[in-house]
């Protein structure tokens, strides 16, 4: 077997290792983000926090039409109580009767639409509830489903790497260095397969001399553009 073809297998090798390895760092990166997990439960959070605003309100809304109404029965109790005689009071105290009652439907207005803001806020939480059980849900499923492919993609990397470490005994040592460096300098590409009189790497056409090195089973032949290893097969 040739340097160059085996140089070539090693290469589909750790071109096969990087992308699996690049696959099993996407997937990492999935388990570990939950962004609609994260804004579920910021949405929930959100609306209990609107909700508990809308009770606090509604509170406040029935503790002044609860005075309102006490007042009321103050002023009524002095002017029917007998106690006052004078007109003048009489009728200003009727007067403030008639305001205080006044008021009040305006409290009660208040106090229902401070109830119907609960309800609303309250249909909100519920809500907000479901859809962060519906997005828990689906992140369990997604989360087994990531965890599925990444325990086949480590078998897939074991696999290859048990072809690695046989194929790399039959290469020299300066050939292995050769090819690292390469594969550092050149974006993880040491060797190029040469089709048609052209490195298939940077598209580069070979002259008839670069083409027949290039076939030669015996020699390394570079790429006088992008500098990778020439595979002819």
């Amino acid at each position: 077997m040739t340097s160059v073809l085996m140089l070539y297998r090693l290469q589909k090798i750790d071109s096969q290792l990087d992308q699996v390895k690049n696959r099993i760092a996407e997937i990492d990166r999935l388990l570990n983000e939950d962004s609609a997990l994260r804004a579920a439960r910021q949405a929930l959070s959100d609306a209990e926090q609107q909700q508990a605003k809308a009770r606090q309100t509604l509170k406040q809304a029935e503790n002044q039409v609860e005075a309102q109404q006490l007042k009321i029965e103050e002023s009524e109790a002095s002017l029917y109580g007998g106690r006052i005689h004078n007109p003048k009071e009489l009728q200003d105290l009727q007067n403030d009767v008639a305001s205080l009652k006044k008021y009040l439907l305006v409290l009660e207005n208040q106090q229902l639409e401070a109830m119907l803001a609960l309800e609303e806020a309250d249909t909100g939480v519920q809500d907000k509830q479901a859809d962060l059980k519906t997005v828990e849900g689906q992140h369990g499923n997604e989360h087994a489903a990531h965890l599925g492919s990444r325990n086949t993609l480590q078998r897939d990397i074991e696999r290859l790497d048990a072809e690695r470490k046989a194929l790399t005994p039959s290469i020299s040592l300066d050939e292995i260095k050769l090819y690292d460096r390469l594969r550092q300098q050149k974006r993880g590409i040491a060797v190029a397969a040469a089709a048609d009189s052209a490195c298939e790497a940077c598209g580069t056409t070979l002259t008839p001399a670069e083409w027949q090195n290039a076939r030669n089973p015996s020699k390394i032949s570079f790429c006088p553009t992008c500098g990778r290893i020439l595979y002819a097969g």
